[in-house]
């Protein structure tokens, strides 16, 4: 059994070793030590002390399968805004452990419903950009997001079809909005179902499930260094813009195609 003395000295060995001269503990020894199940300490060493490196943090690609099944899962435990981020936060976690297992991705369950049961910017939306945002510096993560929030409101959603669904669906929609109001009022038009319906509820886990796998595939295209942004903003944008943008009016702002909501106020 170790002296008083001794397992001090071994403490601040340890603490010295991890943390070192440079205040920060080599990627293959935290690793080791965290592991990718969870945050696993090593023998006198506080959580307190474990340190998240520099932004953004390395991104390893995933197969968006995988992350689509997790997604679609995660719904149905935290709803749209932790599924989509527990999708891909949790999946590199389990795939490189530190330091994605610093992250209780638990915190994104706020964004349910459009921001708690608002129905402000889709939750899917809202996890998969705090993903992405995590992994890719300044000038990578505002055009993987676009592209994102641009694919999700000009395509037929939803894709994704689950190994066991929870309810049977067939209807798609364009929801032409980012926002949660608009994508489910549309799509509640167009299949028929309530939007507090079981069936609605379905289609939201699977475009959970298609959001989160299209964010990885935009985020293994970058690492490829193969992303070419797709998406066409409407022509509606730039002409409202043009009156109403910072070049000339300045009372207004946004990306969002205008008259989908206003409609076209220039018409009698």
């Amino acid at each position: 059994m170790l002296s008083e003395s001794t397992a001090r000295s071994d403490k601040y060995s340890r603490r010295e070793f991890l943390f070192g001269a440079g205040g920060f503990a080599t990627g293959a020894v935290i690793g080791a030590a965290l592991g990718g199940g969870g945050l696993h300490l090593l023998p006198g060493v506080k959580a307190a002390e474990v340190k998240a490196p520099p932004w953004p943090w390395p991104y390893k690609k995933l197969d968006p399968k995988v992350v689509a099944q997790r997604a679609y899962k995660g719904y149905y435990k935290g709803a749209c805004c932790y599924g989509t981020f527990e999708a891909i936060i949790g999946e590199l976690a389990d795939e490189t452990g530190y330091p994605f297992t610093l992250i209780p991705t638990d915190t994104m369950r706020y964004g349910e419903g459009g921001v708690v049961g608002w129905a402000s910017l889709c939750g899917s939306l809202n996890g998969a950009s705090a993903a992405i945002n995590y992994v890719s510096s300044e000038k990578v993560y505002p055009k993987l997001i676009n592209e994102l929030m641009g694919w999700y409101a000009t395509e037929a959603l939803p894709i994704f079809v689950p190994e066991n669904p929870k309810a049977q669906i067939k209807v798609t929609s364009i929801s032409g909005s980012p926002l949660c109001h608009v994508s489910v009022t549309n799509w509640s038009k167009a299949a028929g179902y309530g939007a507090f319906s079981p069936e609605r509820g379905e289609r939201c886990a699977r475009l959970t499930a298609d959001v989160a796998a299209h964010a990885v595939e935009l985020l293994n295209a970058e690492a490829d260094g193969k992303f070419v942004a797709k998406y066409i903003p409407p022509v509606t944008i730039s002409e409202c813009m043009s009156c109403h943008g910072k070049k000339a009016q300045n009372n207004t702002r946004g990306e969002m195609d205008c008259v989908q909501c206003h409609g076209d106020p220039h018409k009698k």
